[in-house]
């Protein structure tokens, strides 16, 4: 027994040095010679009536859900978030997504509009118009679970576009 009690700091140590390198930044080998592909979110500055106020936070269920649907679809890049547009280098592949709103057009239905774009070198590859996506949440579920939800389906589609006009049919 106090053999094992002895030894348990030395396999503590050998699992953390043989698991760091492994996770130690969250990417897989051979992904330093992937291209970045940056995706830059743009607030609205035009806050009217809105379901959701609160553009830090939708920044991060942007990200987080877009995120996501974009590492399931194992495209060739290595992703990169940011907020603004301001001081954004122009080189290499972006997405830019001008977040509208998300509002209640009628009663009982949640709407999110982005006006995205692609942007190779700082020129502009593809304009995929506003992306409208409606959903109708359920009576006492939770809010951040409708959120999560329409954005994830607007992050759909949006990959769905980005597979025609860049990556190809995944």
């Amino acid at each position: 027994m106090n053999t094992i009690k002895r030894h348990i700091p030395l396999l503590w140590a050998l699992l953390l040095a043989v698991g760091a390198p492994a996770y130690s930044h969250g990417q897989a080998a051979g992904d330093e010679e992937k291209e970045t592909f940056l995706v830059v979110v743009v607030d609205s500055l035009v806050q009217g009536f809105r379901a959701w106020n609160d553009p830090e936070e939708m920044y991060q269920r942007i990200k987080m859900n877009f995120g996501k649907v974009f590492e399931e679809q194992d495209w060739p890049v290595n992703l990169k978030f940011a907020r603004w547009s301001a001081n954004i280098p122009e080189e290499g592949l972006q997405l830019r997504i001008w977040f509208k709103s998300l509002e209640e057009e009628t009663i009982g239905d949640l709407v999110f509009r982005a006006w995205i774009t692609l942007r190779e070198n700082g020129e502009d590859k593809s304009d995929f118009g506003i992306v409208k996506v409606t959903t109708y949440p359920r009576m006492g579920r939770n809010v951040h679970d409708n959120l999560d939800e329409i954005i994830t389906k607007a992050a759909g589609e949006v990959a769905i576009k980005l597979n025609q006009a860049q990556f190809g049919p995944n």
